[in-house]
């Protein structure tokens, strides 16, 4: 499970949520509402006035109808303070949007899970929902993901903390299932389809970005066939060593083998060329040049012999009327493109 370090802060939803099969009457231990409720403290601005631990401390120690209905009621009242929040155009960071969805994706899994009305599974099936459905269609976040991935090139200090805070949140949901595809697109990460990775330098270049080396968990591997000149580059989400939301739910039964990887085919980098082959490859080239200019010369050079034939003949012929005219004491008329012209001697 992915918990607080000393140089980082903890992944909020998995701190919020430590397991996804959770039993009546203790939804948390006191160590994890501890760990819970200083997760929410490092985070309280973002959550403008919200209590959002008070729902939480009841979550120990369920034991009674009248406790069930009254947290089920604080939880889904939680879910809607906290659309609130969202919906206002003050709030624009990508980072603190994450993180509301988290709090939203928390609360709404104890408002099912204590709620005994419920189908099995449902608190699973909201987050997973959740995140699939409202979290993907958040576009400052998948634009910002986008930039920092695919268009800038490098990442700030910004874009880092989305970034752990997404790459932690989806292997906590999907895990070794990330691939798996969502609205008929597979995805490397939120905002950043893998359609997009054309090329083994784009892939090399993402994977080798300190914060996916750190939080991303993928394996890279290559498949050498008998192909000279091809090669598959395959990326992989490694397995986690805990339960996904995914397999909690049993969404992964029909999660067929060839969406774990991505599959990328690219041409093999060409062996370098002996000596007398560059020799070889140099003469061929000054040959198609010189051959080039040889061929052009002589397609063209009956019409330029014909050209200047017509311009020296025509100049000659003036010549001798000018010469006639002048003898006779009469005019030379020449015809020209906008009408009748003269010229006299």
């Amino acid at each position: 499970m992915l918990r607080r370090t000393v140089l980082r802060r903890v992944e909020f939803f998995s701190t919020l949520v430590p397991n996804a099969v959770v039993t009546a009457p203790a939804f948390l231990t006191e160590p994890e509402l501890s760990a819970a409720k200083a997760a929410i403290q490092e985070r309280q601005a973002i959550f403008r006035g919200i209590d959002l631990a008070a729902p939480f401390e009841v979550l120990t120690n369920v034991d009674s109808m009248p406790k069930r209905n009254k947290a089920q009621k604080d939880f889904e009242h939680l879910v809607d303070e906290l659309r609130g929040v969202m919906y206002k155009p003050s709030c624009v960071d990508p980072s603190h949007r994450l993180q509301l969805h988290e709090a939203i994706m928390a609360a709404g899994f104890y408002a099912r899970s204590i709620n005994t009305n419920e189908l099995h599974g449902e608190s699973i099936r909201f987050v997973v929902n959740h995140f699939n459905f409202d979290v993907r269609r958040d576009t400052l976040i998948t634009k910002k993901v986008h930039e920092s991935l695919l268009e800038e090139v490098t990442t700030t200090k910004e874009s880092e903390e989305l970034l752990s805070q997404l790459l932690q949140l989806e292997r906590h949901l999907s895990g070794h299932y990330r691939f798996h595809p969502t609205g008929g697109r597979r995805w490397f990460t939120l905002g950043l389809a893998l359609s997009e990775l054309g090329t083994e330098a784009e892939v090399d270049r993402v994977l080798n970005l300190p914060i996916v080396k750190e939080h991303g968990n993928f394996a890279k591997s290559e498949v050498t066939d008998k192909d000279p000149l091809w090669k598959t580059v395959v990326v992989t989400p490694q397995k986690e060593s805990f339960t996904t939301f995914l397999e909690s739910a049993g969404l992964d039964k029909g999660v067929r083998a060839d969406d774990l990887a991505y599959n990328l085919r690219v041409e093999k980098p060409a062996k370098p060329l002996e000596y007398w082959e560059r020799v070889r490859e140099m003469l061929l080239r000054y040959w198609v040049i010189w051959f080039s200019l040889w061929a052009m010369f002589f397609m063209v050079d009956e019409e330029i012999i014909t050209l200047v034939a017509l311009i020296v003949l025509k100049h000659r012929q003036t010549k001798i009327l000018e010469e006639e005219a002048e003898r006779t004491g009469g005019k030379v008329y020449i015809a020209c493109a906008s009408g009748p012209g003269q010229r006299g001697i």
